[in-house]
């Protein structure tokens, strides 16, 4: 894997940080504000990225539900928040830096109906400002916006290629999933 001509080797762990972004399956928010999740508990936070961020994320308007918003004080272990509320602000930490290449680990695990069409919109968007976008899921409603699937099996391919072409050959209900989208 590459980024531009250099292996990935030759990019510092903060660097690759900034240029790829990640949502775990299982979003872990650390002691501090919500605002300084979303910068990576950065000693130098740059709001209006927090807020550009959040807002890629769908997650603006949860955000300022909350009682103190942005200020809302995380203590890392029992907090408040939904599961969904977790995994939005988990995307905008992945956002935080703009990354050139976003990866997803079943990002919709979390999320309500209303939380899948917000990381699907994410997702769009990303894409359309010409980033990379890999998303890792069981669902079908997280692979909305793909445009490729590859299908894994025990680490082999069994499947890969336009998302339309792949789903038919491998799900026997492909025409429901396609009535749903």
């Amino acid at each position: 894997i590459r980024l531009g001509d250099a292996k990935l080797e030759f990019y510092s762990a903060q660097k690759l940080g900034e240029y790829i972004g990640y949502v775990p399956q299982s979003v872990r928010l650390y002691e501090g504000t919500i605002g300084e999740n979303i910068a990576k508990l950065s000693e130098d936070p740059d709001p209006e990225r927090v807020v550009k961020a959040a807002e890629a994320a769908a997650a603006a308007n949860v955000i300022l539900g909350l009682e103190k918003g942005y200020d809302t004080f995380i203590d890392g272990q029992s907090n408040r928040l939904s599961g969904g509320q977790v995994q939005r602000i988990g995307l905008a930490r992945a956002l935080y830096d703009d990354p050139l290449v976003l990866v997803l680990d079943e990002p919709n695990s979390n999320l309500d109906n209303d939380g899948t069409t917000a990381l699907n919109i994410a997702v769009k968007s990303h894409r359309e400002a010409n980033n990379v976008v890999v998303i890792m899921a069981h669902r079908p409603s997280a692979i909305q916006e793909c445009n490729k699937l590859l299908v894994l099996d025990k680490g082999k391919q069994l499947s890969y290629g336009d998302k339309d072409t792949v789903l038919k050959k491998m799900v026997k209900n492909y025409q429901q999933i396609k009535a749903a989208q």
